[in-house]
């Protein structure tokens, strides 16, 4: 009898210790508002970030990162859209050009969103961070070409910023999904 209540204390003793030695990392997983704070402070507009809509709404990193990889992918296809009705409009052979690139990074940050999204309907959330980033990188080229163009009748500079963000908040989300 004495051996069982040796060994039931020991057990719980020791379930005890476990406990209280859990690695931060799991045990301290932001939950809340702290998700949508851990987030947007790693973007280049935390403000802006936390006054989003899917970022409010949504409670969970799954669910901030569902609704950020949807949202950036349809403000980029709008945006491209956007970009290519500019373009055909446009006079200035250089700025031309240089609308057709933004148009191929566009093109191209529409298919890394799609392989995220992809990515996170199977489950494969490592892939995430990197197609985000991918997008994130194709149309921060395009900042330069909105910058130096006269006039901006689409408000391309603006909605390359916002689609900018949320490729960030995609990214940022993904990669605390992944730890």
């Amino acid at each position: 009898m004495a051996s069982l209540f040796n060994t039931s204390s020991m057990l719980i003793f020791f379930f005890l210790f476990l406990v209280s030695v859990v690695p931060s990392s799991i045990a301290n997983k932001p939950k809340g508002l702290d998700i949508q704070h851990t987030i947007c402070s790693k973007t280049s507009n935390p403000h802006e970030c936390l006054n989003l809509k899917h970022v409010k709404t949504s409670k969970t990193l799954k669910a901030i990162t569902k609704a950020s990889i949807d949202v950036a992918l349809q403000e980029s296809k709008d945006i491209h859209t956007k970009i290519n009705a500019v373009s055909k409009k446009e006079k200035d052979k250089l700025l031309n050009n240089l609308y057709w690139h933004c148009s191929k990074n566009y093109n191209d940050a529409i298919r890394d969103l799609t392989i995220a999204k992809r990515s996170f309907n199977s489950h494969k959330f490592d892939n995430i961070p990197i197609e985000t980033l991918d997008a994130e990188q194709e149309v921060q080229a395009c900042k330069t070409v909105f910058l130096a163009a006269k006039r901006d009748p689409a408000n391309l500079k603006k909605g390359n910023e916002e689609f900018y963000l949320l490729a960030q908040i995609a990214r940022q989300s993904s990669e605390e999904l992944v730890k």
